[in-house]
């Protein structure tokens, strides 16, 4: 893997009957470690080739030279263009974090509500904005205007403000930090939330496929798929 990271991922498609999540883990010609995960939406068949466009197109935009934002513009583009006289995948598009890691700083940058984890010195901080309605939602209840269980099940908890569609993007959240020796990267579709943070936190510290166990432990009714990436520093 690139110099002073390495990286793992994996899926599951939870209680769903198929997948729509992709993902990828590139080393770059500059050293640098890409991840890229993307959650489809759109049905079975839209959902799942909007993700892959997505993924593949970001990781081959970065490999031709370009920044993280290249790679989201040119993955929305070609999203617009794959579902483009095609009925079927009419309205299909995915969310998108990609983080990009060398040396002792990260740079990222997201569409949609896949959270980004920071793990680091006992602590988990999700580094992301949240594109969903959850934060707003959240917000109602502090004002008291929903009580916490409204929230929990309110109908429009996981609608989506902002996803890649290939229409004009105006929520893009987009960041770095500098990070200490122990830090460990988490990039998650939000089938991942089924877990507490405390949760996520402690199985960061164990291979990917301990994260995906636990959320399928928890046995959540209606399962999202899950997809994991993780990145730490090799010693």
């Amino acid at each position: 893997m690139a110099s002073g990271w390495r990286g793992e991922g994996g899926q599951h498609q939870g209680a769903r009957p198929y997948q729509e999540d992709s993902w990828a883990l590139k080393t770059l010609g500059d050293g640098s470690l890409l991840a890229v995960v993307a959650d489809g939406m759109g049905g079975h068949a839209g959902g799942a080739v909007a993700s892959k466009i997505v993924v593949e197109t970001f990781v081959h935009s970065i490999e031709q030279g370009g920044g993280l934002s290249d790679g989201l513009k040119d993955a929305n583009n070609a999203v617009r263009r794959g579902a483009a006289g095609k009925p079927d995948l009419a309205g299909m598009g995915a969310t998108v974090v990609a983080a990009q890691v060398r040396g002792d700083e990260v740079r990222w940058i997201s569409v949609g509500d896949s959270p980004f984890f920071l793990v680091s010195l006992g602590r988990i901080e999700r580094l992301n904005a949240d594109h969903s309605m959850v934060p707003q939602i959240e917000a109602m209840v502090k004002r008291g205007m929903l009580t916490a269980e409204e929230a929990e099940h309110h109908p429009a908890r996981h609608t989506l403000r902002e996803a890649v569609m290939g229409e004009k993007l105006t929520l893009i959240d987009r960041g770095s930090r500098k990070l200490e020796r122990d830090a460990r990267l988490l990039l998650c579709s939000d089938g991942v939330q089924s877990l507490s943070e405390a949760e996520i936190a402690a199985a960061a510290v164990r291979p990917v496929q301990a994260l995906i166990d636990a959320v399928l432990a928890a046995a959540v009714e209606h399962q999202d798929n899950v997809t994991a990436v993780k990145l730490e520093r090799q010693w």
